[in-house]
């Protein structure tokens, strides 16, 4: 049973690895067949469809980011300001040198676009989970309206977006300094 789930495994690292370098429309099964040094038919038992794997690259992302996400907000356990600039810092992280195609599931909007399709889906909640979280740190901090919230997410968003365009130091290089003037005024705003 360990050999099994090695060998899965073995097929989402390659297949990852490939989604994020080359985007996931543009990555064949034969392509990840040929990389992973499988057959068609090992691939298949494993994952029924290559929608099945993308959705398991995306879920395994997902899981990977709040891991980092979650010990970011955790060191900072009672200051939700704190914690807000935890989950900021949390993300310049990622997006330093590895992440130079920019965000996973913001790739993965951008090349599924069907509304219903299982990878547009995922995509879509993990963006909002983000969204909720920080609009329930704002809240916990003392921003009662979501406009905090709202700006974050796009400072956040729009830095995912620039890396694979400027880079790391291009205009992502500000996330951490524009997010932290957004929270300061937001909640000063809230104090007065």
């Amino acid at each position: 049973m360990a050999a099994r789930a090695s060998v899965r495994q073995h097929i989402l690292d390659v297949a990852s690895e490939l989604f994020y370098r080359e985007g996931i429309r543009s990555i064949g099964v034969d392509t990840i067949v040929e990389k992973a040094g499988i057959s068609k038919a090992t691939l298949y038992r494993h994952f029924t469809t290559k929608d099945e794997l993308v959705v398991a690259y995306l879920e395994a992302q997902d899981h990977i980011n709040w891991q980092h996400f979650d010990e970011a907000i955790a060191e900072h356990a009672g200051s939700p300001k704190e914690q807000m600039l935890a989950l900021i810092d949390a993300t310049v992280e990622l997006l330093e040198p590895g992440y130079h195609r920019g965000c996973h599931f913001l790739n993965a909007l951008a090349e599924f676009s069907e509304e219903d399709h299982p990878v547009h889906l995922l995509a879509v909640e993990y963006n909002r989970a983000i969204r909720m979280r920080l609009s329930r740190l704002c809240q916990q901090a003392g921003a009662s309206d979501e406009n905090l919230t709202d700006q974050l997410m796009l400072v956040i968003n729009g830095a995912l977006s620039s890396v694979p365009i400027y880079g790391f130091m291009g205009p992502a290089a500000q996330l951490k300094t524009i997010a932290a003037h957004l929270i300061d005024f937001y909640l000063e705003k809230a104090k007065a």
